[in-house]
């Protein structure tokens, strides 16, 4: 039987232990085929899941319904642990950026959502504090002024009443279509319908004998007082909702988008 020497048995095991090493190396700095499948998998739900978020503040602001506010939550949570899964995966320097500038937009997003919510309750509060209960009194006081000059025979003041009972349902009309358009059209002419109304209440202010009317117009003008106030803050509110919307869907979704896309590709590339 032919015998190894020393040396011949040296060289092989050195070419062993190198092939061991070599295999024991190349399993640390490639991924494993589950981490490659956990990173694909995960970076296909990021773009859906970016999706759900702005449904969810489009259909809140359709509804209002509360619903879409805890959903919006979920959603933005799960968002956040998706990218902390992501960025433990891999430990790529474009990844991290492109995280992180996600991470920042996401809770922009959430932070500009929050605002829209408070700014559209404080809207909805308006209208049944303030619309709901002084509606009627834009139209009732007019009308009963404008009777009670034909009774007291006083076209003066019964014509006044006519133009304020007008003015007061074109300002109604006004005020609700630009609540529900946002057209600055609307806004312009609630303004200039508020100046002919204050004319007119102030007009027949001076011109009234009758006692009882001129209670009433002194209530009208507190009531439209009450209602123009609601209305210019509801006014306000919907010109910041605006721009907080511009911005959110503007300026930070499609940057959410664009860095999602770059991640996911990014990904895909890696694994």
């Amino acid at each position: 039987m032919r015998r190894f020497s020393t040396s011949h048995l040296l060289i092989t095991l050195g070419f062993i232990l190198a092939i061991v090493v070599a295999s024991l190396y190349g399993g640390l700095l490639s991924p494993s085929k589950k981490t490659v499948q956990s990173i694909a998998q995960t970076s296909n739900v990021v773009e859906p899941t970016l999706m759900r978020l702005r449904l969810d503040v489009k259909e809140y602001l359709i509804t209002h319904d509360k619903k879409y506010i805890l959903d919006f939550g979920q959603e933005s949570k799960r968002f956040l642990a998706l990218l902390d899964t992501l960025e433990s995966a891999s430990k790529d320097a474009t990844i991290a950026q492109n995280i992180k500038e996600l991470r920042t937009d996401m809770q922009n997003f959430d932070t500009l959502f929050k605002k829209i919510v408070v700014l559209e309750e404080e809207n909805v509060k308006i209208e049944s504090t303030v619309f709901n209960e002084y509606n009627a009194a834009l139209e009732e006081h007019p009308n009963r002024i404008l009777f009670q000059s034909f009774t007291d025979n006083d076209p003066m003041s019964g014509n006044s009443a006519a133009h304020l009972l007008d003015a007061s349902l074109k300002y109604k009309l006004a005020v609700a279509s630009y609540s529900l358009s946002n057209n600055q059209f609307f806004l312009i002419r609630s303004n200039e319908l508020k100046e002919e109304i204050q004319k007119h209440a102030n007009k027949i202010e001076l011109l009234v004998e009758n006692k009882e009317s001129l209670k009433r117009i002194k209530s009208f003008k507190e009531a439209f007082s009450v209602y123009n106030q609601g209305f210019e803050h509801m006014s306000k509110n919907i010109q910041a909702k605006q721009v907080t919307m511009s911005s959110a869907f503007e300026e930070v979704v499609p940057r959410m988008i664009n860095h999602t896309q770059v991640l996911v590709f990014t990904l895909e590339k890696e694994s």
